[in-house]
């Protein structure tokens, strides 16, 4: 019986199949935009492979194809009842995971990983600031996906996909300089995993090295086509850094070009998040990009008319910001709350309050201030990295310098500075330009 590169037997009739698996797998941890077709040759040979249909639809997911995700992820599942027991969970998890069963899904993986800690894919599904700890509303979901990897990481070697995925996850609790090395490692090994690239910019990023981080995305980033499904964020990245340096022409021009509606290829999701972000972040350092905003509004009224998402919420509050729309800022608020009494926003309460603190800013910063302020220890339940997260802290400061509170700010920045991100300091906090306003 043939096996996958981890070393688990693959239920399948082709020898060739089985190779092309392992290929279209490795293909989806590196972020490769050719898995779809790949892993189509192996179906070709067996029609049967039930993995194989689940890697289909992990490609899908990847290209934003979640309708055709789910059936393909359906069938792998359908047709794992002849497999091992490994590959019936294997394709349950799979399929759960496609239907937006995160809930279910999880403790799946967390068992699947103790019975078979080298099988990667179901263990994938729950890494990440967009995987199943980082949504699932825990207030320590980077502590709890380290736990995870430290449990399986003795049955790991020198293995590229392991070493970027627990050094990038290192990186996000603090401990940069361990999981810096294993990312250079893991692209030393192969160079083109964009899931690594991203996480050494995460890396330069956590430790303050500005210069550091724009030169490896510089050098990096051009062998990710515009199609790719991280060329717009990685450019998000080296927009941030011109952005604490103060470059903001700079900056905007990395946005025109790569990141707004206008110019990503990305998921809408990726490219709603990113450009609220930006330019919410470049607002308030005087920099007010008044098309971009309304182009950026037009994008979220097509593809995220209402609320979804915790983290979604967060970054459709900032695009209302930037506008000064609030009438669309109270809607959204309305629709958090109902969804809210619903259950249905991982992130409890938390999500709500800082869509209303972003609201106010402008017109009561003290009391943004406050919101923000409390809020502050559950900001990690929205998901997303350290680095996404900092808009909130950057809010923080921008509403206390406008209450007129520097003393505050100060200590804000300071803090951070203090423990991670260095070069977010009082420099960074000096460029924060209130008189601006917020429209």
């Amino acid at each position: 019986m043939p096996q996958d590169r981890f070393g688990y037997p693959l239920t399948t009739t082709s020898a060739e199949a089985a190779a092309i698996y392992v290929e279209a797998l490795d293909g989806v941890f590196a972020l490769h935009e050719d898995v779809v077709a790949t892993i189509d040759r192996a179906i070709d040979l067996d029609p049967d492979f039930a993995l194989a249909h689940s890697v289909r639809a992990r490609g899908l997911a990847m290209m934003g194809e979640a309708v055709e995700a789910r059936a393909s992820a359906l069938r792998g599942h359908e047709l794992s009842a002849h497999g091992t027991a490994r590959e019936r969970r294997h394709a349950h998890i799979a399929a759960l995971v496609a239907q937006g069963k995160g809930g279910e899904a999880l403790p799946l993986v967390e068992q699947h990983a103790t019975d078979y800690p080298r099988d990667a894919m179901p263990l994938s599904y729950a890494l990440g600031v967009y995987g199943l700890l980082g949504f699932g509303g825990y207030r320590d979901f980077p502590q709890r996906q380290c736990q995870l990897l430290a449990t399986v990481a003795p049955q790991w070697d020198d293995d590229w996909w392991f070493l970027a995925s627990h050094g990038w996850a290192l990186v996000e609790v603090g401990e940069w300089k361990t999981g810096t090395a294993m990312l250079d490692r893991a692209l030393e090994l192969k160079p083109d995993n964009a899931n690594a690239v991203h996480g050494r910019a995460h890396a330069y990023y956590e430790c303050g090295d500005v210069d550091g981080g724009e030169a490896f995305l510089r050098r990096c980033r051009p062998r990710f086509a515009r199609t790719h499904p991280l060329h717009g964020h990685l450019s998000w990245h080296l927009a941030l850094f011109a952005l604490q340096r103060g470059d903001l022409g700079e900056a905007a021009s990395i946005y025109r070009d790569s990141i707004g509606p206008a110019a990503s290829q990305a998921l809408p999701m990726f490219t709603l998040i990113d450009s609220a972000s930006f330019l919410w972040r470049s607002l308030m350092q005087g920099a007010r990009h008044r098309a971009e905003a309304s182009e950026l509004r037009a994008f979220a009224s097509r593809h995220q008319p209402v609320a979804g998402l915790p983290f979604v919420n967060a970054h459709l509050a900032m695009a209302c910001a930037v506008l000064g729309d609030n009438k669309a800022a109270g809607a959204l608020c309305d629709e958090v709350k109902e969804r809210l009494t619903a259950g249905r926003q991982a992130s409890g309460d938390v999500v709500l309050r800082v869509c209303e603190a972003i609201a106010g800013v402008g017109d009561a910063p003290t009391e943004a201030a406050g919101i923000l302020e409390r809020a502050h220890v559950d900001l990690p339940r929205l998901g997303g990295s350290n680095a996404q997260r900092d808009v909130f802290l950057d809010t923080l400061a921008y509403a206390q310098v406008r209450a007129g509170n520097t003393d505050a700010a100060r200590a804000t920045v300071t803090g951070r500075a203090r423990s991670r991100a260095p070069h977010l300091n009082e420099a960074w906090l000096a460029r924060l330009n209130p008189s601006q306003g917020v429209p």
